[in-house]
């Protein structure tokens, strides 16, 4: 049997440039597993019992690509029956294999080790523009160059490799960076390359060791905190109770043109969950517009009379049907509605309550 690949594992790529195939999963750990063992096949049914936690945040968590607050695992290990250190993963174990835990979340698929350097490269020179030209800031690069931040944020992080952004983007980052078309801008990163100029932001980016070690420290604070827990905060898990005997309601929408969801009823009938006003209807997603963590054929709740908040969904009205964002605060305060397919960043502030509704629960079908 082969040797487990461990949390470093890389691409050993040209030009010497540590590429970490894993590094956006900073935080591996053992929710999916005691999940599923608790009988919960559908991450939805676990939202469920943790109210005080979003869906998107609870996702993130359980797919390691954030760290997790130490109340946050108590919460969730209440929520499952379990201690809460037992969540957390001895990333230097023998027996421990990144490539394995990781393998629900990304499938089987090979990277491939040009596109993930040139990702990392990419990500190291855009870091370095910006601490160069105190100018960029993440507004004047929203502004100028139409990029969002929270694009901009997938960029410097290496989390999208340059050839799966969309001609308009590639266009922005091409000028943010001063090129003017990929060779020019393959040119620059290559000169920054040589230079040295990279050197000091590639570690943090692409460097597995400088991960490894920061998920070791985290999970032993985590460790520690949990151990210690905070008396004056106590909190209570709730399970969201079920809707018993409530009238089902119509389930409408079919896939429209640029990620729109058109107004159709599907035939289909669903019952709600409680806590919705009476306006409230069901949604069916068609296709995975926010990325894997809501799939397709997922049905949203939405009620128009509660305005959406950071950190959840929103369904926003518009001509030609529905779009269905996450919800996150910009640079200056105000909210902003994201989707990933197609790529949109919206600025909520403008948009009045009667078009903008929240999502108070999803359920997988």
């Amino acid at each position: 049997m082969d040797a487990p690949v461990k949390l470093h594992a890389s691409i050993a790529a040209p030009g010497a440039v540590p590429v970490d195939t894993w590094r956006n999963f900073v935080f591996p750990n053992r929710i999916r597993e005691f999940r599923r063992k608790a009988g919960l096949h559908r991450l939805i049914a676990l939202s469920h019992r943790l109210p005080e936690l979003t869906y998107i945040r609870l996702s993130k968590i359980e797919r390691g690509e954030v760290f997790a607050r130490a109340r946050e695992l108590v919460d969730i290990a209440a929520a499952l029956d379990i201690p809460p250190d037992a969540l957390l993963i001895d990333v230097d174990a023998p027996d421990f294999s990144i490539e394995r835990w990781a393998e629900p979340f990304v499938g089987v698929t090979v990277p491939d080790p040009a596109r993930e350097r040139f990702a990392a490269l990419l990500a190291a020179a855009v870091r370095h523009v910006r601490a160069t030209d105190r100018t960029l800031t993440i507004q004047a690069i929203a502004e100028r160059h139409g990029i969002a931040p929270v694009n901009l944020s997938r960029l410097e992080n290496a989390q999208r490799a340059f050839e799966d952004w969309n001609a308009p983007t590639r266009e922005a980052i091409c000028a943010m960076l001063g090129a003017s078309d990929e060779a020019a801008l393959r040119a620059r990163v290559d000169g920054l390359l040589r230079n040295g100029d990279l050197a000091p932001w590639l570690a943090a980016i692409s460097d597995p060791e400088e991960r490894l070690r920061r998920t070791r420290e985290k999970v032993a604070a985590l460790r520690a905190e949990i151990a210690d827990p905070d008396p004056k905060a106590p909190r209570t898990v709730v399970p969201l109770p079920r809707a018993a005997g409530a009238e089902a309601i119509a389930v409408i929408g079919i896939a429209g043109p640029d990620g729109l969801i058109a107004d159709h009823d599907t035939g289909e009938r669903v019952a709600p969950p409680p806590g919705g006003g009476r306006r409230m209807f069901a949604l069916r997603m068609c296709r995975a517009t926010l990325g894997a963590a809501l799939p397709g054929q997922s049905i949203l709740f939405v009620d128009p009379d509660r305005y959406p908040v950071a950190g959840g969904l929103a369904v926003l009205r518009e001509a030609d049907g529905y779009r269905v964002l996450s919800i996150s605060v910009g640079p200056d305060g105000l909210l902003v509605g994201h989707s990933q397919h197609p790529p949109r960043s919206i600025d909520l502030a403008d948009i009045t309550q009667d078009r903008l509704y929240a999502v108070i629960a999803a359920r997988f079908v």
